[in-house]
């Protein structure tokens, strides 16, 4: 109970107002606590302020079924720069946005064959961007 209170908490705490990604946020926290999925989250901070400069959100299933997240993804991917690679053993789908002024990457990869083997990463960079810098 503390671990998926914990989870909870943090993953509250590092979600910025992004608009449309909230619904992939929603999904990663909602298929978080379930059994049959691991969830990681790593911060890294600036060793001198201890500041947050990025959190890496990691959810992973074998069982769990590819196609809401898909929907998802497809979803949200017209209001963020997205990006699709097919392979012969897995799909990836990329979604770039920004949300008051920190990138965030959303990315998703499943099984073609079977919509199985779900991996979704949520990268937050809170990390300044100077304003005349292009990326």
């Amino acid at each position: 109970m503390k671990k998926t209170a914990y989870i909870l908490l943090l993953l509250a705490g590092t979600a910025l107002p992004s608009g449309a990604q909230n619904s992939i946020d929603r999904m990663v926290r909602q298929y978080s606590s379930a059994g049959q999925s691991t969830f990681t989250s790593a911060v890294e901070r600036d060793p001198s302020t201890r500041a947050v400069i990025k959190v890496v959100n990691t959810l992973k299933s074998k069982n769990m079924n590819a196609k809401p997240f898909k929907q998802a993804f497809e979803k949200e991917a017209q209001t963020a720069d997205s990006q699709l690679t097919v392979s012969k053993d897995k799909t990836t789908l990329i979604l770039t946005t920004e949300s008051q002024g920190h990138p965030r990457i959303y990315m998703l990869r499943y099984d073609p064959d079977n919509h199985m083997d779900v991996e979704v990463t949520i990268i937050i960079n809170f990390k300044k961007q100077p304003k005349n810098s292009k990326q």
